[in-house]
């Protein structure tokens, strides 16, 4: 509501088109926040993929040396991933004769990490500050509300629990949006609202896979049966009235219209490869066709916004795309192939989408999820857990490496506090720290939008 109000103070308009320049006029608002910050040099994105649920990436990157598989079964026991399924991949920093697979269903992402433009960054978690075994079981210094689908998928996006105002995404909005020409195209999520893109400054723009969603009733011949509602609609937002919340209501959705006018603009000018209509086999026997993945459909959504960016004169931008259906209590090893397949397969078509249009070097993905799951098979299953293993892609990913420790999958052992939950050896923040800095931030500027990360060695991963 303050930014709409600074809007509303904004004179004179961008091609006449009312609130246009009062949405490039909000980069001002900015501004003094991102003093510090490093905007210039060529575009940038970072794009978020979350998985809804509490992914299990034990499976998605598995020891296969002779010890570290052997621990990997018998804590997993039916959930284990055959090891004749695994495709072996390159590694270096990690201890001396480990090797790792993945399996054949992440074979299109595994084709980007051998050639050095995906990474995997092991064992991340939610932390507050670095805690060993003795501390976890005294229960000193825990992140709030543990093994919570809603407390930790927030925490995942905001670092902080449910209820949290903003994201670091948003935050990193904030200081971003200086940078842009249209300042409400910083923040875009492609899969609703979403607390990872809220910021203090900062409006998430929210759109559809086939683009903008504009609000049906302005249009529409009638309005829940009524034929007259449309016009008293239209004339509501001719006049804002005297109801200081009428006011705030009219102007924040003519600032979403005007929106969808500039990018209803600017879509069709832009060129990205149509999702192929391939069917795609996983290893129960199922398939699906790329063209219906609804996941896939928000990455080319957000591959259309990259390239009307640059028409549009963005800098810098946030997306966030998620797909959900990962919390494993049961059937995992009939669900897990398909899931594994839909993110693989997603991230590869926008991964080429973006190497087509010459912007690979431009984009980051990430991959998120509430938490990882418990390495001890509860029958079907695998219940919450803590630590799991992310991807990072794009052309200027240090790819072909895990980055952080990888950690023992021994029940029992070093890194297991019970159960098979991993105590996470990277935190969220460490992770979102060179994710930041490759968007030009400074030192100062990720204490505000990480804090709690003077806690953390900040330089821990460089996997960007």
């Amino acid at each position: 509501m303050r930014a709409a109000s600074g809007l509303a103070a904004a004179a004179g308009l961008r091609g006449g088109a009312p609130l246009a320049t009062g949405l490039a006029g909000m980069a001002a608002m900015a501004a003094q926040s991102s003093q510090a910050a490093d905007l210039s040099g060529p575009y940038r994105a970072l794009v978020c993929l979350f998985m809804h649920g509490g992914n299990d990436s034990h499976n998605w990157v598995v020891p296969t040396d002779t010890t570290g598989y052997a621990d990997y079964a018998r804590a997993r026991q039916e959930l284990a991933w055959p090891a004749h399924k695994l495709l072996p991949i390159s590694v270096s920093g990690q201890a001396a004769g480990r090797s790792f697979g993945m399996p054949e269903e992440l074979a299109p992402l595994r084709r980007w990490y051998e050639a050095g433009q995906a990474a995997i960054v092991a064992n991340v978690g939610p932390l507050v500050r670095p805690i060993t075994k003795p501390e976890y079981a005294a229960g000193m210094g825990l992140p709030a509300k543990l093994f919570s689908h809603n407390d930790q998928a927030s925490t995942w996006q905001s670092l902080s629990p449910e209820g949290a105002r903003s994201g670091w995404g948003g935050r990193l909005g904030d200081i971003l949006m200086s940078a842009n020409a249209y300042p409400v195209f910083t923040a875009v999520s492609a899969t609703g609202n979403a607390v990872f893109l809220s910021g203090s400054q900062v409006t998430q723009y929210q759109v559809g896979v086939e683009g903008p969603v504009a609000p049906s009733g302005v249009s529409s011949t009638s309005v829940f049966g009524s034929a007259t509602a449309p016009a008293a609609l239209r004339r509501m937002l001719a006049n804002v009235g005297t109801s200081p919340l009428q006011a705030e209501y009219v102007r924040i959705l003519q600032r979403g219209m005007s929106a969808n006018t500039i990018l209803q603009t600017a879509l069709p000018g832009v060129s990205v490869p149509p999702i192929p209509a391939t069917t795609i086999p996983f290893g129960t026997g199922g398939s699906y066709k790329l063209d219906e993945d609804d996941l896939t459909k928000q990455l080319r959504m957000v591959a259309q916004m990259v390239a009307a960016g640059q028409t549009l004169g963005m800098r810098r931008q946030v997306f966030m795309v998620s797909i959900g259906g990962f919390d494993s209590h049961a059937n995992q090893m009939r669900d897990q192939p398909a899931l594994m397949a839909r993110v693989a397969n997603a991230i590869d078509y926008f991964l080429t989408s973006m190497g087509s249009l010459g912007m690979l070097n431009n984009v980051a993905l990430f991959t998120a999820s509430d938490f990882g799951r418990a390495l001890l098979s509860n029958g079907d299953g695998s219940d919450h857990g803590w630590g799991s293993h992310h991807f990072v892609a794009g052309g200027m990913v240090a790819g072909r490496n895990i980055h952080g420790r990888f950690p023992s999958t021994a029940l029992g052992g070093t890194d297991d506090i019970g159960s098979g939950r991993l105590l996470p050896s990277q935190s969220v923040t460490q992770m979102a720290a060179p994710l930041g800095r490759w968007m030009g931030l400074s030192s100062s500027d990720l204490a505000t939008v990480l804090p709690g990360i003077a806690n953390f060695d900040a330089n821990a991963l460089r996997f960007l």
